[in-house]
This record gives structure tokens, sequence and C-alpha cells, in this order.
């Protein structure tokens, strides 16, 4: 099968999924996500391999037979993501009130009042593309990093469904110029840190293994003199999403270190954060992903 074929019929698919879960109510379209999930991962078998073999090394105290629970909800969390995300062309910006919750957002509310922008700092968790409508939604005026998918009918899809819902989405590509123009504008800047940064980003302990961290997001924060906010989007027994915000570096109050050591500080603060969550809510992260293929040399 060539690679254009390839693309087109992934393209249809994501398009007749898209029809489906937008005609029927959220709870049977999330109730097919899960379906979806428990399918891929017992019959399609997409990167169980990599997820089992992640979970292992992070909860050792497991059996695998609670290793293999996890990971199956794991696919099942991520098949109600990937629906609720498809019904983007259903909802309106003002919806999403309604489908995310959040108790406090002062750390959003601080930083935008301090009028320096701030870098937002978030991860594969839960539903974090319905947290970046709620802060878009919410008045904030923010920028958003994406990685261009490989196939390019389904990346032209996804684009249009974020920015036709009000998000101002950027290209990782011209994440230097693009980030450093929105924090001179006072405006937020996401990204989606928590994947393996090759040889261009520096170790940091994460989940019992050095993993190598992004160190952008906490470069740009010390040059805009920025603060940098953690951001989570977490679904509740019942089945309702929250959002939750920490401040992780206030550059108000941050002390005298150097820029390599606030770097290493940031990037520290942001996994272990990040970690507790995981620790809390396993099935949210997303495990299929190589997050520890750079080793140190």
């Amino acid at each position: 099968m060539t690679k254009k074929i390839r693309h087109l019929l992934e393209y249809a698919g994501v398009r007749l999924l898209t029809a489906v879960v937008t005609a029927v109510p959220l709870t049977a379209a999330r109730g097919l996500g899960r379906a979806l999930g428990w399918l891929t991962f017992t019959a399609v078998r997409i990167r169980r391999d990599v997820t089992l073999e992640n979970l292992r090394h992070a909860f050792p105290e497991k059996d695998e037979r609670e290793i293999k629970a996890v990971a199956l909800a794991t696919y099942k969390q991520f098949g109600m993501m990937m629906v609720e995300y498809l019904r983007m062309p259903k909802i309106r910006p003002q919806d999403i009130f309604s489908l995310l919750h959040v108790a406090d957002d002062s750390p959003l509310r601080q930083a935008h009042a301090a009028g320096k922008g701030a870098i937002l700092l978030t991860a594969h968790f839960g539903n974090w593309e319905y947290l970046g409508i709620h802060v878009t939604a919410s008045g904030y005026p923010t920028t958003y990093l994406f990685q261009e998918q490989s196939n390019p009918l389904v990346d032209a899809l996804i684009r249009d469904y974020r920015v036709g819902i009000g998000m101002d989405v950027v290209p990782r590509g011209m994440a230097v110029r693009s980030t450093l123009r929105a924090l001179q504008k006072g405006r937020f800047v996401a990204f989606v840190a928590d994947q393996d940064a090759g040889r261009n980003g520096i170790f940091i302990d994460f989940l019992g293994r050095p993993a190598s961290t992004p160190t952008g997001p906490a470069r740009f924060a010390i040059k805009a003199g920025a603060p940098v906010v953690f951001c989570l989007c977490y679904r509740d027994e019942g089945g309702d999403l929250h959002g939750y915000y920490e401040t992780l570096y206030d550059p108000a109050t941050a002390g005298a270190a150097s820029p390599d050591e606030t770097v290493r500080t940031i990037l520290t603060l942001y996994n272990r954060t990040l970690e507790k969550w995981i620790r809390d809510y396993p099935d949210h992260w997303f495990w299929m992903h190589k997050r520890w293929k750079t080793r140190p040399q």
C-alpha cells in the first residue's frame, strides 16, 4: 500500500468516526471510545508492548495482572479522550464550561495580571485538548504549539478542529519566533512537554528513570521573565473532567541561580508534579509513547 493511499484511508477513517461520535449523545460517544480502546489493546495491540514495559518499570510493586489492568484502562481512557476530541466540530467555546470544571484558576489570573505572559506546561494526560479550549474560552490569550502529524490530511483536519473552536495554534517548528513574540505581547504559550526530547533535552529523573526532557519551555520563561504554570486535566470517577493549575516558577520570587540551574529546577518540578498525578491516576497518562527512548551516554 502506497503512503498516499494509506493517508487517504486514515483520513476517511477519522472523518467517519467524527460523523459517528457527533451524531450520538456524549455518554454513547464515550462508551464507543472505551470500546475502541478495549479493541485496540486486546486485538489490534497497537503499542501494547511499549505500554506494558513502561508500566512495569514505573510500578515494579505491581504484579502482571495489575499492570495489564492499568494498561487496558489507559487504552479505554485514551479512547474516550479521542472521541471527545472528535466532537469538537459540534461544540461551541462556551460549551466547554459544562464539560470541564475548574475549581481554582488563580495561577492563570495572577500570571495574566503580571503582563509578562506565561509558559503553560501540560502533558498527554486526561483530556489535554479540552483543557486548552477551557483556557482560551476563559479569556486568556494563548498560543498552542503542536506537533504536526505525519499524515498531512489528518494534520490539516485536526488543525481545522482546533482553529474552528477559537484556538491559536502554531507548528512546533516555528516555536522560537512564535513563543517569544507571544510572550512579548503578554500571551500565554502552551507546551506539551512530556515526550522524549532526544539529544536536545536534559536528563531529569521521571518515574524512576532518567528521561530526556525538553529545555525550550523553561529557557523561554527565563528569557522573557515569564512564570511557568503547570496545567492538567483529569477525569473523576463519574466521568466528569476537571482542570488543575499550579505555578512552578515565578520570576518575581526566583533566586539568583544561573539560567542552567533554573532550567533544571523548573523541569525537575514539572516532572515531579506530573509524576505525582500519574501515580494517583495511572490510567490517565499516555504510556504508549517511548518516553525513555533516549538514554544517557
